[in-house]
């Protein structure tokens, strides 16, 4: 059956090659994605191919039918939309599973996919080959082939020896895979050497940087670790233990550097008489001992008459001893087994004394340990403890028979026991992890002549008890955590070590719930510490708890250590521009003046809190300021409040972090003003510094109105008003605080009269600014303020109003006459020579004319139609009269009132008729 299928799968690749070959064209495409994506993931459209949409005939569309071409494993990972040709996830796709691309560099997935329509009597096919492209991400940490290594490593191995590591394996591809190595965690003295390899891999070898001793330590352990080059990166760890292996390098030691022993003559031959004993620190071969005789004595006579077992160092008599008064010397040697054996040679001193005094004989029991050596003692054991029970046996009497021993360890003592025996106790306390083993000697002799002495030793192995609580390496352990990092990973290795042994010396380590609420965990064993919970550096700066190691004896021990943990930052804090955001400068400095000082405040710290202060772009050539980097604002040139008192602009702060942050805020600098203006006077000035009064006002009448102007302001604007000079017959007052110009008393004059008054207005600034300008005021005497007139004189002024009422109707007959003829030229010709009233100016003195006819009455000789008023401040109002004022040049026949200086008021032409009327009033 499966040969059936699989022959038609060929048969129909044949057939779609052949359409493809007779009908239709290849094309290609191909898409792009991550791995590990979700299922269901969009991948891309077979049909983004523009060649291939080209090639569609028209008529085939939405008959289009997308399918793979052959059966394989690429459907069991990506589907086929059968009508649009978009391709999706059907799984989550693992780059580095054996079913896509293992650890290969590059992988990609490459299928072909059939076209055809189906519509009715079509032959359109087409084929599209397809490459996917699967990218990797760093979804895997390296991983060593096996967590633990154990290596025996000789305690002669040379400083620089090295000892090959399988290196780890990280199924990522590319910076992905391990990029280096390093020691994380040792008790040693090791190193790496790392080589890297042509294909990227490498080459791992652990480096021995001191010499090592197994009897100071036998064992070590070094943690490897194994980082790939991801962001963030990952790693994996190798702990190698390593054993130090014993070599020969230890010679055997003597219990006793020496030994004394006196034999009588009379010694019975084969019997023991002394034991020698030594130890090795070395182990197993190394450290087996065998006793044995010096080749070369001093003494010839040493191998005729004694003998020392191999095994246990009991030296006999071999043949019968006799008395000459001669000490035998004997050179015994202690043999070790290793390769190259070491001899360590002791001397014997054998003292023959005849047979009248024999010396004294020593039996060691050891209770409980027959027929050996060594008794075993608890450090625990308080002074006074048993140790061992010595029974001293001496035949002879008297003095001969009175034995003394002592012992040679100052942590034993003899207490006697009845005549001839002692027992061996405890004197002082003993401890374990100072010294394990203690040799002891007791030594006895007579009172005879010569005296006689004998010794015996055996070994005291001090056994261990939990009186050692762990230690740890170092009294407080740092370590460092990225804020905002959610990765746990082990930051910091704790380790501590406990003298005592087996269980007493195993240490678990825990941490100090009390100490913190912070979420860490410590594996127990090996003592790796990490975070399970994300740090903000901005709360927590450094966190300070307590871990705490305890061994595993019946009376379990502990000890503390601190472990402080710094946050480490990241730039995820924006700079705050800090008050005052406001400043001022007086105008006019120069550019380059200094404005303020801009302050910010950043939450992180390092290149993440420091700032840099930039004006906004859309004011960068708008404002007249620079603001340079360390916040400081300065001007880019002078300033005049006058044109503008007021600037407000964005600064932006940027700090240095990555990626960088900033913030903006709007900044007001106030121009200060200072006093650069003098006052502008605009009344009186040039061509308009005329008033007029007629002698008839009333004193306090307001003679003319003083207005200026002074754009500076507060204290550097206009404070007074004064007249300087012309007013010496005190005539006119002036309001120094508000400019008014009033009349003193009654004026009383035969003629008109013109008085040039100076003017001088200042301001309050320092240094202070005085503006001064002439004001003439026409002083014309009123028509009924005469009191002396004769009656000749009245009947002579009736003559001329006569005269001056004929001249003005003739005058205005022919200046009807005139205005018609111009009008029929020009309008605007007529406009001007006509009577051109214009409306009054509120700012300056007027001749105001209530009634025409009144003024041309030769009955009405009262002037109270015409006055002299100023007041720039009444507003204008529709009951006002109507006010007309004169403008009479030297060239022109008209009523001059403002003594040829007033150029800008409204005027009214004056017939020639009425030049006679004027005159007769005493205006002309």
């Amino acid at each position: 059956m499966e040969g059936t299928v699989l022959r038609c799968e060929l048969c129909l690749a044949l057939i779609a090659v052949m359409f493809a070959v007779t009908y239709g064209q290849n094309y290609h495409v191909s898409f792009s994605i991550p791995e590990n994506r979700p299922l269901d993931t969009y991948i891309g459209n077979v049909s983004s191919n523009a060649q291939f949409v080209d090639q569609i005939p028209p008529e085939e569309l939405g008959h289009i039918r997308y399918a793979f071409l052959k059966q394989t494993h690429i459907q069991s990972l990506i589907s086929l939309d059968e009508t649009s040709g978009i391709l999706y996830t059907l799984v989550v796709i693992d780059r580095e599973s054996p079913d896509v691309c293992l650890s290969q560099p590059l992988c990609s997935l490459e299928f072909s996919v059939a076209v055809r329509s189906v519509r009715p009597q079509s032959s359109f096919f087409a084929l599209i080959d397809v490459t996917v492209n699967i990218q990797d991400i760093n979804d895997n940490r390296p991983r060593f082939p096996h967590d633990m290594l154990n290596l025996e490593v000789s305690e002669s191995a040379t400083v620089g020896t090295s000892f090959h590591i399988e290196r780890a394996i990280d199924n990522d591809s590319g910076n992905f895979s391990v990029q280096s190595y390093e020691i994380g965690q040792q008790d040693g003295d090791f190193g790496l050497d790392v080589v890297k390899k042509l294909d990227g891999s490498f080459t791992v070898k652990l480096v021995l940087q001191s010499p090592l001793d197994r009897e100071i330590k036998d064992r070590y352990s070094v943690l490897i670790v194994a980082w790939d080059g991801g962001d963030p990166r990952k790693f994996g760890t190798l702990t190698v233990n390593i054993s130090v292996t014993d070599v020969n390098d230890n010679s055997p030691v003597f219990v006793d550097s020496s030994y004394n022993v006196t034999l009588r003559e009379n010694r019975t031959v084969g019997a023991p008489f002394l034991q020698i004993s030594a130890v090795d620190r070395d182990i197993g071969e190394n450290g087996r001992i065998t006793y044995q005789f010096s080749q070369n004595q001093f003494d010839n006579r040493v191998n005729e008459f004694f003998t020392v077992s191999q095994d246990t160092g009991q030296l006999e008599l071999k043949k019968k001893l006799v008395y000459d008064n001669h000490d035998y010397t004997i050179i015994a040697e202690a043999v070790d087994h290793g390769d190259q054996p070491h001899v360590t040679q002791v001397r014997i001193t054998v003292q023959i004394v005849d047979v009248g005094n024999n010396p004294p004989i020593l039996e060691v029991n050891l209770l409980g340990q027959e027929n050996s050596k060594i008794v075993n003692i608890s450090e625990s054991s308080s002074p006074g403890t048993f140790v061992a029970h010595i029974n001293v046996i001496d035949s002879d009497t008297g003095d001969n028979g009175r034995v003394e021993c002592a012992i040679s360890d100052r942590k034993f003592d003899l207490q006697k026991m009845g005549a001839k025996g002692y027992k061996v106790i405890v004197r002082e306390e003993l401890d374990r992890e100072k010294q394990d083993l203690h040799q002891i000697l007791v030594s006895c002799h007579d009172f005879g002549t010569p005296p006689l002495t004998a010794s015996s030793s055996f070994l005291v192995s001090v056994t261990d008890i939990n009186d050692c609580a762990p230690i740890f390496t170092q009294p407080v352990f740092t370590g460092t955590i990225p804020e905002n990092h959610h990765e746990f990973r082990t930051f910091v290795q704790i380790i501590a070590f406990d003298e005592d042994l087996g269980d007493n010396g195993k240490v678990k380590y825990y941490i100090d719930q009390e100490s913190t609420s912070k979420k860490f965990w410590i594996n127990e064993t090996d003592g790796s510490l990490r975070a399970d919970q994300v740090f903000d550096r901005e709360k927590d700066q450094m966190i300070i708890f307590k871990v705490i190691a305890k061994d595993q004896g019946n009376r379990s021990l502990a000890s503390t250590a601190m472990v402080k943990v710094t946050i480490g930052d990241k730039n995820d804090n924006a700079p705050v521009i800090q008050e005052p955001l406001t400043f001022s400068i007086m105008e006019n400095k120069n550019s380059d003046s200094f404005v303020g000082t801009l302050r910010a405040t950043d939450a992180d710290i390092g290149e993440n809190e420091r700032t840099m202060f930039l004006i906004h772009p859309d004011f960068e050539y708008t404002v007249p300021f620079v603001v340079f980097p360390d916040g400081n604002i300065k001007t880019n040139r002078q300033l005049d409040r006058e044109v503008q008192s007021k600037y407000e602009f964005k600064v932006v702060v940027v700090d240095q972090g990555t990626p960088r942050m900033k913030s903006n805020a709007v900044v007001t600098v106030y121009v200060n003003d200072t006093n650069d203006n003098p006052p502008t006077m605009k009344f009186p000035r040039e061509k308009n510094n005329t008033a007029v009064v007629f002698s008839d006002v009333n004193p306090g009448h307001k003679v003319a109105q003083v207005e200026a102007e002074d754009p500076d302001e507060d204290f550097n604007t206009i404070v007074s008003y004064d007249i300087t000079a012309g007013n010496s017959e005190d005539l006119f007052i002036i309001d120094n605080k508000f400019g008014g110009i009033y009349l003193t008393r009654k004026v009383s004059i035969t003629h008109n009269k013109t008085i040039n008054l100076k003017i001088a207005v200042k301001d309050g600034g320092h240094p202070q600014h005085t503006t001064e300008s002439d004001l003439n005021i026409i002083l014309v005497r009123a028509v009924n303020s005469s009191s002396g007139m004769q009656e000749g004189e009245s009947n002579g002024n009736t003559l001329i109003v006569v005269i001056v009422v004929v001249l003005t109707a003739v005058l205005s007959v022919v200046m009807i006459i005139v205005i018609c003829f111009l009008r029929r030229f020009d309008h605007r010709s007529k406009t001007r020579r006509n009577l051109d009233i214009v409306a009054p100016d509120e700012k300056y003195p007027k001749c105001y004319m209530e009634d025409s006819t009144r003024y041309l009455d030769p009955n009405n000789t009262s002037h109270d139609h015409l006055t002299s008023t100023y007041d720039p401040m009444s507003p204008i109002s529709p009951q006002r009269k109507k006010e007309v004022s004169f403008d009479i040049e030297d060239q022109m026949d008209h009523c001059d009132l403002r003594d040829h200086h007033n150029t800008t008021m409204s005027t009214f032409s004056v017939p020639e008729s009425e030049k006679v009327r004027l005159t007769f009033f005493g205006i002309v």
